[in-house]
């Protein structure tokens, strides 16, 4: 008998399909990137080039549901944007990507871990799920961002010490 294909090599490949009609951000300045249409199966690859300023990183944080658009819809695997965008950003993320995913260092471990809570804007599924969460008085919202925040701080101060 011959060499034949495995099953394994003739499984799906993983990943989350991309699609995306009619995206767009339209900013203070005007239009960041609009009637933007994509369309990647799973597994493949997304490339997208232009110069500096040409609206590459908040295309590419519009369809990871970091960014809400302001035109079309996005979807990643079979979860919508704008719709579904905490869903998106569970399974989806952004490599490394200078000017973005950095720490900047004008700012200490504490107002990084701020920030990011506050702009991680995603609940704990304990909550009942997101709406229950956004009913929450604003007092209660904040708290828990700020045991977050402790949290994260205590943990790093443990770890300096090992």
């Amino acid at each position: 008998m011959g060499a034949g294909p495995t099953d394994e090599a003739v499984a799906e490949p993983h990943g989350a399909a991309v699609v995306a009609e009619g995206l767009g951000l339209k900013g203070p300045r005007g239009w960041v990137f609009r009637d933007v249409d994509v369309d990647v199966r799973p597994g493949g690859i997304l490339a997208i080039e232009g110069p500096s300023g040409s609206g590459r990183t908040c295309l590419l944080l519009a369809l990871t549901g970091r960014m809400r658009p302001t035109a079309g819809s996005a979807g990643i695997g079979g979860l919508r944007v704008p719709r579904a965008m905490a869903a998106v950003r569970r399974i989806s993320a952004l490599g490394p990507v200078t000017g973005v995913s950095e720490l900047d260092p004008a700012l200490t471990v504490a107002e990084h871990l701020r920030e990011r809570v506050l702009l991680r804007r995603r609940y704990d599924t304990s909550l009942g799920g997101a709406l229950r969460a956004l009913l929450r008085p604003r007092s209660e919202r904040a708290a828990e961002r700020r045991l977050r925040t402790d949290d994260a701080l205590a943990a790093a101060r443990w770890w300096r010490t090992c």
